[in-house]
């Protein structure tokens, strides 16, 4: 069914957005554009009189075009050396913030910091990365002792400056440390219960939300007080007030997970079904603190602890139905990202987000369609569509010969244009091509995310 639905936040807008894109953000350049440039930088950087300029320079177009591994292999002997280019040391702790090993991230962010002490602009851009590196791990109190110039107000960190203790602790039930959590339903977006404080709610699980999303109404009825607020970019490029604030405890099939951050947020419109009465999202911040698995097969979520024994057990549990291991690079809080191909065009860049409820599997912006040769579709807003995060926007579908992440393919499926908005295609510093979602997610058996290894765990149909 298509509802037009697309529930969590896609980034927050704020002064430093630009910084955060390195960048990126204005760039009017295609990915056609982009691929020959790329050619070019290739030959050049292969030449026997390459400089450490050329070089960096191709690694920035690798970057910027989605080949993040790659990237980063070309710039870690590079970056290395005490007398490295400051723009090598900044793109590589860039990579290795993406690709997820975030304490060489740290080193070269405070490399890049000292490089660019008397640059207040530059530097309060590294010291960004370096929060983002210390929020990936919940090392709050690191992070409330960044000190950032007056005027750049980022509520995540100030949300992190209200935490005495650690956020995230973890308390398990006696037993295996392994729970799951039935779906009250599995499409057109899984919805489960859990307990805020005490209070039983219904939530959407969506990954392209960050911490745990509750109704302003029932954040206030819980006593949630907003420590910091920030506009909202969601579906359709529309716009919305958040809030940051924190709980004390959330329970999730009899797992409580203590000081909890939140944001606030008009949720309840996103129920689909009255017998469900939905107030909240959860998605990548409480996936981060597992190794959790979306089992559509048995209409779960299952929750293991975050070790490399767990990551072992659901490689052998899934031995002989393991359908594909595909990589990932986690960006900004919560922004999941990995290789597509669509049609005949491999090698394009999406944001892995299962919050899109309808009937197609992807989301493309217009620079997109155009690559591709898609004619856009109608636009219309349907009457049953609730919208997304900020309203109600204009969404047309169309075919797809296929659509394949990493070898997982499919075909004759159906695209969505509306969701994504010009402005997407270039907001990260590289290029972002479109928003893979549930649609394609729900036809495997499960979907395991392994945040340590950066890969995603597909099982068979």
């Amino acid at each position: 069914m298509w509802r037009g639905l697309r529930t969590a936040v896609l980034t927050w807008i704020l002064g430093v957005r630009a910084l955060l894109a390195q960048a990126g953000g204005q760039d009017s350049r295609s990915r056609t554009d982009l691929l020959r440039e790329l050619a070019l930088a290739e030959r050049a950087a292969a030449a026997p009189a390459a400089t450490d300029a050329i070089r960096v320079a191709h690694a920035r177009l690798l970057y910027q075009a989605g080949e993040f591994w790659r990237a980063r292999d070309l710039l870690q002997a590079l970056a290395a050396g005490a007398s490295a280019p400051v723009e090598a040391v900044e793109l590589a702790a860039r990579l290795e913030f993406l690709t997820g090993d975030y304490q060489a991230a740290d080193h070269l962010f405070d490399r890049a910091m000292a490089a660019h002490e008397g640059t207040p602009s530059k530097r309060v851009g590294a010291m960004v990365g370096k929060f983002l590196s210390l929020y990936q791990r919940n090392r709050f109190q690191d992070i409330g002792a960044l000190q950032f110039p007056a005027g750049v107000q980022i509520p995540n960190v100030t949300l992190a400056r209200q935490f005495d203790q650690a956020p995230y602790q973890i308390d398990w039930p006696a037993g295996p440390r392994r729970i799951e959590i039935p779906f009250k339903a599995t499409d057109p977006l899984p919805q489960l219960g859990i307990e805020v404080n005490g209070v039983p709610l219904n939530v959407l699980f969506d990954t392209g939300g960050d911490i745990l999303i509750l109704d302003d109404e029932v954040a206030r009825s819980l006593g949630v007080v907003p420590v910091a607020t920030a506009k909202g970019e969601f579906g359709g490029g529309l716009s919305g007030a958040i809030g940051f604030g924190k709980v004390d405890r959330m329970t999730v099939g009899g797992v409580t997970i203590r000081q909890v951050p939140v944001m606030t947020m008009p949720a309840r419109r996103f129920t689909m079904n009255p017998a469900i009465p939905i107030s909240g999202i959860v998605g990548t911040a409480l996936m981060r603190q597992f190794l959790g698995t979306v089992d559509y097969r048995r209409g779960s979520l299952v929750l293991r602890e975050r070790t490399s024994a767990s990551a072992e057990a659901v490689r052998r549990e899934l031995a002989g139905r393991l359908a594909a291991e595909v990589p990932f690079v986690l960006d900004a809080t919560h922004q999941m990202y990995a290789r597509v191909g669509v049609d005949d065009r491999d090698g394009l860049t999406f944001f892995i987000d299962s919050g899109l409820a309808m009937d197609a599997v992807v989301a493309l912006p217009p620079q997109t369609l155009e690559y591709l040769g898609i004619p856009k579709p109608k636009m219309e807003i349907p009457k049953e569509s609730v919208g997304g995060g900020g309203g109600k926007f204009a969404s047309g579908l169309f075919p797809l010969r296929s659509v394949a992440l990493g070898p997982l393919r499919q075909t004759g499926v159906r695209g969505e244009a509306g969701a994504l908005a010009v402005s997407t295609y270039w907001a990260k510093g590289f290029i972002a091509d479109g928003l893979l979602s549930h649609g394609f997610l729900r036809r495997y058996g499960s979907w395991t995310i392994d945040f340590d290894a950066m890969t995603y765990l597909f099982e068979t149909p």
